[in-house]
This record gives C-alpha cells, structure tokens and sequence, in this order.
C-alpha cells in the first residue's frame, strides 16, 4: 500500500493545493505537513495528534478522512515491525564493543594500581629525609545553576507544542463521558442537564467544533468569552440554564435545533444563518430550522 505521506503529496499536487493554504485553513504548521508527507514519523508528535492532522488535512483537500487514517496505521505497523527486528544484530555489537572496552579498562586500572604501589617504595629508598609541607588544595565552590531566562523557557515550550498543532476533539469521534465538569473560561456560562440520550455540536468562540453524547441524567457546563453555538439532536431530551437562566423548551423529542448564545441572550438559528459542524448533519423531517 502506498504510503500516507506520498499518498497525501500526489493527491494534493493533483488538486493544485499548496501546503502553506492547507496550513492557514487547518491552523497546523506547515513543517508538520511537510513532515507528514515525507512520511517522516520522526519530526512528527503522538499518534494521536497526527490522526487529527491527517483528518483536516484529508477535509480539506477532499479524500477521505478514513481512508487516510488507514494508510497512517498501516505505516506505523510496518515501522514497529521493522524496528522490532533491525535492533538484533547491532545489540550483538554493542555487546562485544562493551565487552572490549570493559576489558581495556580493567587492563589500564591493574597497570596504574601497580605503578601507584610502586612509587612509594622507590621514593623510600631515594628521597631525602625532609618533608617539605604542602598546602591543601583549595575547596572549589559549585558553579551556581545556570537558570533559562524567561523568554527562552517560553520559546522551548512553544516550539515542543504548539497549541495550533492540537486541534480539539475531530467531531467524527463523539466524546462519552459520566458527569462533566465545568469546561473553559469567560462570562457565558451554559449547564446542559440530559433527560433523554442526545448527541450535543459546540463550538466556543473561535475554538475547533466539539461533539458530545450525554445519556439521561447526565449533566454538562461550558464557559465562552463571546459566544455559543449548538446543534442538539434531540430537541426535548435536554434542559438548558443559561447564564442562570433556565431556557425553557427547545423543541419536540428528536427534532434537531441550533442555538446561538451570546451576551445579549440566544435566539433559534437556520442551517443557513450557521451550521456547526458535526459527525451526525443529516437532514430529518423534523429538521425545519
């Protein structure tokens, strides 16, 4: 099977994309792209990063996300194999180099023991009978520890991990969970309680988009700086508190409603006016908003 990377490269070039758009569209760096397409797992972060990766960058340029995941896991098993078995035969050299320098070492210890041990009785027999005193070599103080300063500590962190590069939860994989705690920071504040199984699309502010599945009772709370957006699958199996405020009845059971919350209140959204983005955006007859 072709590789992912060669795979994405070929894929990409026939479409007339360029790294730097994939990049500024997926808000993933563009020496990571290039990593991934050079198949250089090396230069890249966990696995499960890169996953993530992968699905943006096969959304965008229009293949599909699966398929390149596949190709991913597939590379990633042929390298475990692979360095499963090269490391066999240098373990036996860097057996047999230790062996060697083990043995050399042990070889220059006895000549130096022997050596220290005959000096005194040489310098007994030769030396004059005063002893001239020697002052005690002076007590080296530790060097102090070199602490980074602020700005290079800041650097080191932002080049290890990039909070571009992790992308949220891919809303292809929906999130369970028990009872959730408070998520986020900032003065909009949302509880969303389940009285009914439903799955739940957000996105908070200019985040990524996140899915959710709460079963009944259950309970889930959000913070945002500007603003909330909702797709819920099941319009009358949940109960909203808004900034305090209960919100009332959404809808019927298994109708689907989009919500946006904001400071000034909420109000009921079209699929034209915004669409959250989720794994489940299939149209059902009781979809009329």
């Amino acid at each position: 099977m072709e590789s992912v990377g060669r795979y994405l490269n070929r894929e990409r070039e026939l479409r007339n994309i360029s790294l730097k758009e994939i990049s500024t569209a997926t808000k993933i760096r563009e020496s990571l792209l290039r990593a991934i397409e050079e198949d250089r797992h090396d230069l890249l972060p966990s696995p499960v990063f890169v996953k993530g990766f992968l699905i943006a960058y096969g959304k965008y340029i229009g293949v599909d996300p699966s398929d390149v995941v596949l190709r991913y896991e597939s590379d990633l098993k042929e390298l475990d194999a692979y360095e499963e078995k090269a490391p066999l035969r240098p373990r036996r050299k860097e057996w047999n180099r230790g062996f060697l320098v083990g043995t050399i070492v042990l070889i220059v210890g006895i000549i130096i023991i022997f050596n220290l041990w005959r000096m005194p009785k040489e310098q007994g027999e030769h030396a004059p009978t005063r002893v001239e005193e020697t002052p005690l070599a002076q007590e080296q103080s530790p060097a102090p520890p070199v602490v980074p300063k602020e700005e290079d500590t800041a650097r080191l962190v932002e080049e290890t991990i990039s909070i571009e590069e992790v992308p949220l939860a891919e809303t292809t994989v929906a999130e369970t969970m028990n009872t959730r705690g408070e998520t986020g920071g900032g003065d909009l504040a949302l509880q969303i309680k389940a009285v009914e199984d439903t799955w739940i699309a957000f996105q908070v502010d200019s985040d990524f988009p996140r899915e959710i599945t709460l079963k009944a009772g259950e309970t889930f709370s959000q913070r945002a700086d500007e603003q909330i957006k909702l797709k819920i699958g099941n319009a009358g199996g949940v109960n909203l508190i808004f900034n305090g405020e209960p919100l009332g009845s959404l809808g019927d059971p298994g109708r689907i409603v989009r919500l946006s919350l904001t400071k000034s209140g909420y109000e009921f959204k079209t699929r034209d006016e915004f669409d959250v983005p989720g794994s489940r955006d299939e149209p059902t007859p009781a979809d009329s908003q």
